[in-house]
């Protein structure tokens, strides 16, 4: 978090305290001194498997080469959500140095801020036909690429060079291989999404992911994690691409479900995702609000009026309180890390709004209720010069039509700027 994680680490608040120091965050007033801070990493990567991923599905199009696999992943329709995905293709193939004849190829990779995924193809050693893995639970993986079946797992590091000589610390981050499912499981083939998650964001200098101790191939076979093909020694140095996505400083209020207020803190977009810290000044009511009206709905807005909707993905094991409380009478906050995933990816340039229901749908609802708004995707609030002045098309839209460029005008549909009260 920036600017004020210090002030509610340090200092304990009355409820008149509280009352101002809340009214302040929502109000989004600059600190004397503001730092660039992030969250501690609140707990390891959850598998990916909550989508069917169907590679080389008989009846699929291909769209300028993605696969099935991410086009699935992330809900892609069209050659314009492509071109917004960003997708890179590598064919990049890794033998098996033990010399067994297995190989992996890393063939596509996308990123955003905090996430990096790779589908890799591993085939195994000439001769082998590879059984298809059991059916598991909904949400598991039915088979995986692993380290040593004694229980020594893979080893994942980011470097700024591709020799890997020059280490570049992210702290927690988490990783590994789920299964994607394959059209033709009789062969020796199987694909697998590499996903890596960090803690706080992929690193700006970090240009390689070197994934290293990959020696075995597990299959969920009658009920056991069974080892198919072991003793192998795989080293993957995958080139991270480019993430076309944008960091935020400042902060504004939110009515969660517009039952419940919080500040959204250290914004970041992407054409697949928005991120930021959730904090929240009273936890008792925040809970008591999520198990009655969570979980929270958002969506994106976009300048034609197209709602994109997103997932608020909020995992309660993923939060971070300040201390226990020293004396009676005392407040403490709490903060959580949110991702909102798209249901596809976007042209950020055409974001309208980020729009929290609830909250600031009232101003897009058509209804005229005359209740407080207090989120908004505002330069005002969220500041950050290259994306306001030569990426937003909202705000470009603007000066062009002031300069009578001709330029098309922004929808009628929406307005320019929902009113804010002061005070949550």
């Amino acid at each position: 978090m920036a600017g004020y994680r210090d002030e509610l680490e340090r200092l304990g608040f009355s409820g008149e305290e509280k009352a101002e120091l809340a009214r302040r965050l929502a109000a989004g007033r600059p600190t004397a001194e503001r730092r660039r801070m992030r969250l501690p990493y609140r707990g390891l990567v959850a598998v990916v498997a909550a989508v069917s991923l169907l590679v080389g599905a008989a009846g699929a199009a291909s769209l300028a080469g993605v696969s099935p696999a991410f086009r699935e992943l992330f809900g892609i329709t069209s050659e314009e959500q492509v071109q917004n995905l960003g997708v890179v293709h590598l064919n990049q193939v890794f033998e098996d140095k033990n010399g067994s004849g297995a190989t992996i190829t890393v063939k596509e990779t996308v990123a955003d801020s905090e996430l990096f995924y790779a589908l890799v193809e591993f085939a195994a050693p000439e001769g082998t036909v590879l059984p298809e893995p059991d059916q598991v639970e909904e949400g598991l993986s039915r088979a995986r690429l692993w380290g040593d079946p004694d229980g020594e797992g893979l080893e994942c590091w980011f470097y700024s060079d591709k020799a890997c000589t020059k280490m570049v610390s992210v702290g927690d981050k988490g990783y590994g291989f789920d299964y994607v499912e394959d059209s033709d499981p009789a062969d020796n083939k199987m694909n697998f999404l590499l996903r890596v998650e960090c803690g706080e964001s992929l690193p700006e200098e970090g240009g390689y992911c070197r994934v290293t101790e990959i020696q075995s191939l597990f299959m969920w076979l009658q009920g056991v994690w069974t080892p198919t093909v072991e003793d192998m020694d795989f080293e993957l140095v995958i080139p991270l691409p480019e993430c076309s996505g944008y960091s935020f400083e400042g902060r504004s209020g939110v009515n969660l479900g517009g039952v419940t207020l919080a500040t959204v803190d250290d914004l970041t977009i992407s054409p697949i995702s928005v991120t930021f810290d959730l904090i929240i000044p009273d936890e008792a009511a925040y809970e008591a609000a999520l198990a009655e009206h969570g979980p929270w709905e958002a969506y994106i807005l976009l300048l034609d009026g197209t709602r994109v909707d997103a997932e608020f993905q909020l995992s309660l094991d993923q939060r971070d309180i300040s201390e226990e409380p020293g004396e009676e009478g005392w407040v403490y906050f709490r903060s959580e890390h949110v991702r909102l995933a798209l249901e596809h990816p976007i042209d950020v340039s055409q974001i309208y709004d980020i729009v929290f229901v609830g909250d600031n749908t009232k101003v897009y609802d058509g209804v005229e209720s005359g209740e407080t708004v207090y989120f908004s995707f505002l330069p005002s609030r969220f500041s950050n010069a290259t994306f306001w002045d030569e990426v937003s098309g909202r705000w470009r839209n603007d000066q062009d039509q002031e300069t009578d460029t001709g330029a098309p005008p922004i929808s009628t549909s929406v307005p320019a700027e929902p009113a804010h009260a002061d005070t949550p």
